[in-house]
C-alpha cells in the first residue's frame, strides 16, 4: 500500500558541458573551474594537445567526477565529427529535459547555464544561441607584456582581470540544447538535426581567445598547421599566420572597456530567427513532430570517429614587435 502511494520520482533536470580542447594549458584551469560552479558532467576530448592541457583536465578529473576525460589523440579537426563523437560518448548518461551545451576553454558564461533557462526563456524553447563578448588583446597590453609588466607569470590571475576590452558581433551558433532520446546528432552535422525550438533571447559569453602574446603567436601557428588537414572551408582567422594582425589598436571605437562584476550590455539581436509566420509553424511543428521527424535522419556511426594525423611539436620562437 506504501508503494502505491509513493509519490514519483522527481527528475532532476542536469547539464552536461561538451568541451573539445588542444593546446589550452594557459585557460583550461580556469575554464574547468568555471564549468564546474553549475555543469553536471564535463565531457573533454583532447584532439592533440602538446602542451600540460590534458595533464590539468585528469588532475581536475581526479579531484571531481564530474570532470571525464574521454580520449586525447592528435586527430584533424572537425567542427563536425569532433563534436558529434563528443555527444555519442555522452549522450547515455542523459535524460530527456536535460541540457546539454556546447563549450570551448576559451569561452566563460556570463549567466550560469541553469539560471538562464529558468530566467530567461519560455519552456517552449528549447535551443539557445549564444551572444559572443570577444575580448581582445590590445596595442596597450602588448606594450605591458613587451615591458615586462606582464608576463607568464600573469596568467595565474583571472583572465577577466588581464583582459578587459571587448567587441561585439551579431555572429551566432547555437550553444545549448534540451535533450530528447530520439534525436540525431549524425558526424556531417556540426548541431543535432531538428535540435528545437530558438530561443529569442542569446546567451552571454565572455569569449578569451587571444590572452597574451605567446598564447596567440602559438595559436596562429597551431592553426596554420591544422589547417592544412582539413576538408571544410574554415574562417580567415584560421589562415592568419600574423598573431600581429590581432591586435586591436586601444583607439578602436569598437572597443568596449568591462570591469569584472559589473553588467554587460545587452544586445538583442534577432537574426537567429525565422520570420513571424515562418517562426509559427515551426513552434507548431517543434511541439509535435520531432520525434517523427528525427526518424528521418540517420543515426552517428560508429565509424564516424575523426581521423587520426600525425603528431609534430612545433618550434615556437620569441618573435615580438
Amino acid at each position: 500500500m506504501a508503494e502505491a502511494c509513493a509519490e514519483p520520482a522527481i527528475h532532476v533536470v542536469r547539464f552536461h558541458a561538451l568541451m573539445p580542447v588542444r593546446d589550452e594549458a594557459d585557460i583550461i584551469g580556469q575554464s574547468l573551474a568555471h564549468l564546474l560552479k553549475w555543469a553536471d558532467s564535463i565531457y573533454v576530448f583532447d584532439t592533440g594537445s602538446e602542451d600540460e592541457t590534458w595533464d590539468i583536465v585528469n588532475q581536475f578529473a581526479s579531484e571531481d567526477r564530474r570532470v571525464i576525460p574521454l580520449k586525447r589523440e592528435t586527430v584533424r579537426f572537425s567542427d563536425t565529427r569532433v563534436r558529434a563523437w563528443i555527444f555519442d560518448q555522452a549522450r547515455s548518461h542523459m535524460r530527456n529535459g536535460d541540457w546539454f551545451l556546447r563549450v570551448d576553454a576559451d569561452e566563460f558564461h556570463h549567466i550560469v547555464p541553469r539560471e538562464f533557462v529558468e530566467s530567461r526563456i519560455s519552456r517552449h524553447e528549447t535551443v539557445v544561441y549564444h551572444q559572443y563578448y570577444d575580448f581582445r588583446l590590445t596595442s596597450r597590453d602588448v606594450e605591458e607584456w613587451n615591458s615586462g609588466r606582464e608576463g607568464k607569470k600573469d596568467r595565474n590571475r583571472p583572465i577577466e582581470e588581464r583582459r578587459r576590452w571587448f567587441t561585439v558581433t551579431d555572429y551566432t551558433e547555437p550553444r545549448l540544447c534540451r535533450y530528447r532520446s530520439s534525436m540525431k546528432w549524425p558526424a556531417e552535422v556540426s548541431f543535432p538535426y531538428n535540435a528545437g525550438f530558438r530561443a529569442a533571447t542569446r546567451i552571454p559569453i565572455r569569449h578569451y581567445p587571444h590572452r597574451d602574446p605567446v598564447q596567440l603567436q602559438k595559436r596562429c601557428r597551431l592553426r596554420a598547421r591544422v589547417v592544412q588537414y582539413l576538408d571544410n572551408p574554415v574562417g580567415h582567422h584560421w589562415n592568419e599566420t600574423d598573431w600581429r594582425r590581432h591586435i586591436v589598436a586601444n583607439n578602436n571605437p569598437a572597443l568596449r572597456f568591462w570591469n569584472p562584476g559589473s553588467e554587460l550590455p545587452v544586445f538583442r539581436f534577432r537574426d537567429h530567427l525565422s520570420r513571424l509566420p515562418k517562426r509559427l509553424v515551426q513552434r507548431l511543428v517543434q511541439a509535435t513532430c520531432l520525434p517523427i521527424l528525427d526518424r528521418l535522419h540517420a543515426a552517428y556511426q560508429r565509424g564516424a570517429f575523426p581521423d587520426t594525423i600525425p603528431s609534430a611539436r612545433p618550434v615556437l620562437t620569441q618573435n615580438y614587435p
